[in-house]
């Protein structure tokens, strides 16, 4: 008999592979999962080049987001306050603008910024009294190359500056909170995927305005997460909500107050932390790892869980991460202290380290002196341990709040434009 064909040996002979299908032919989904699994934004923004299809899905908010805490935004300057005279939010604090890039650039942009607002418009008022200016605008925050202002004895109009381009957005939070805007606590928190906001707000009750909607939602604060340990009865809430008296700062994807409790005349020796992740909306309260009075800032961290904790004492700089069970590691607790420093600290008696930010493998300080005025601003590069330094020299201190000042992150580039970075740092 003879063997069948397509056979060796009675051995049915392998078919061929069929070939693999195009990349074309990879779907959005699909194709997202895999852009997901590289390593940097660097990968990513090549990508982006590829095509079309891979810029779209590169693009995509839902991917896009996954590497922006990753990627350093450009630094223009650093935005200082005064701590005012009075203790609610009723008056301008005096501004002082620190440039701080050497691209020129960014240098040329910074010089044509309006980081004092002096092309927003007054608002008329009848509130009159001495030493005050109820029609000046006030700064609540800062994010993504965006300012959060209000103004007017009540606080009421709010607006979300960018000084770059002198473009605003005006909203008012008619009905939302129950007493004047005095005594709510704001953040703002821009996202860089697409440029749209959210400015967060509490008094008695929680609120978000989103850019996208142009709409105020409410939020209960009732349901405020708290550690374990941490007592839950409703009263024990209300007092901890109530310790945050100043306005908020932005991290990444959370939105996060200071309770700043050595300042309170009734001194509790644990500092407390609200905290809101944008992504889930959802509130907590986390008591920080090291003593009460020590400057810190939070951290938006991928590489190391996401929430993470910068903090300073004397001239070490510490990172905090979460363990398995949600507690507080100590990561890194390494000195500052070069020897410019060192220099600094004996011929200006320098002492005292203030932490800013931290965003994408850089921690932005203040090395300051209760002593003088002048002060230098510190940008570390975590992963190379080089330090760039600004002087800082103001006539007048301003130990109020601080705000490094970024550029909006460009979008990536497709295919079939110009692949030039222009504001680079």
């Amino acid at each position: 008999m003879e063997p069948c064909e397509g056979t060796v040996g009675g051995a049915t002979k392998k078919p061929k592979p069929s070939p693999a299908p195009p990349i074309a032919a990879l779907g959005d989904d699909f194709l997202g999962e895999i852009l997901l699994r590289l390593p940097d934004m660097a990968s990513l923004a090549s990508a982006a080049l590829a095509c079309k299809q891979w810029h779209r899905v590169a693009s995509d908010p839902a991917v896009f987001r996954r590497f922006d805490a990753l990627r350093r935004p450009p630094l223009v300057g650093f935005l200082l306050t005064d701590r005012g005279d009075m203790p609610s939010p009723y008056r301008s604090p005096n501004l002082f603008f620190v440039h701080a890039t050497r691209n020129p650039n960014l240098a040329a942009a910074a010089a044509d910024g309006d980081f004092f607002f002096e092309d927003l418009p007054a608002v008329d008022s009848d509130d009159e009294e001495e030493g005050y200016d109820w029609d000046e605008w006030r700064l609540r925050g800062c994010d993504g190359g965006r300012l959060l202002l209000s103004r007017g004895r009540d606080g009421l109009d709010l607006a979300v500056y960018d000084p770059i381009s002198r473009t605003a957005v005006f909203l008012r939070p008619d009905g939302v909170f129950r007493a004047c805007t005095h005594v709510v606590r704001y953040a703002i928190v821009v996202d860089e995927a697409d440029g749209s906001f959210l400015v967060i707000g509490f008094d008695f009750r929680g609120a978000v305005f989103s850019s996208r909607s142009g709409k105020w939602v409410k939020i209960n604060m009732e349901r405020v997460k708290l550690e374990k340990g941490d007592v839950t009865y409703e009263h024990e809430i209300f007092d901890k909500i109530h310790s945050f008296s100043s306005d908020g700062m932005a991290a990444g994807r959370f939105a996060y107050w200071r309770s700043n409790t050595k300042k309170d005349r009734h001194f509790n020796p644990v500092e407390r932390i609200m905290v809101l992740d944008t992504t889930t909306m959802e509130w907590s309260v986390i008591t920080a790892p090291f003593p009460a009075g020590e400057s810190y800032c939070v951290a938006d961290m991928p590489e190391h869980g996401g929430l993470c904790l910068f903090s300073s004492k004397e001239q070490c700089l510490q990172l905090w991460v979460r363990n398995s069970v949600g507690g507080w590691v100590l990561k890194k607790d390494f000195s500052l202290l070069n020897e410019w420093m060192k220099k600094i600290r004996r011929a200006e008696w320098m002492k005292r380290v203030r932490v800013l930010a931290a965003r994408a493998g850089y921690v932005y300080m203040e090395f300051w002196s209760i002593r003088k005025a002048n002060s230098y601003f510190l940008v570390l590069n975590m992963r190379t341990m080089k330090m760039s330094v600004f002087p800082n020299n103001p006539e007048d201190p301003h130990r109020g709040p601080a705000f490094p000042f970024f550029m909006r992150l460009e979008p990536l580039l497709g295919p079939d434009e110009d692949q030039n970075v222009h504001l680079d740092v």
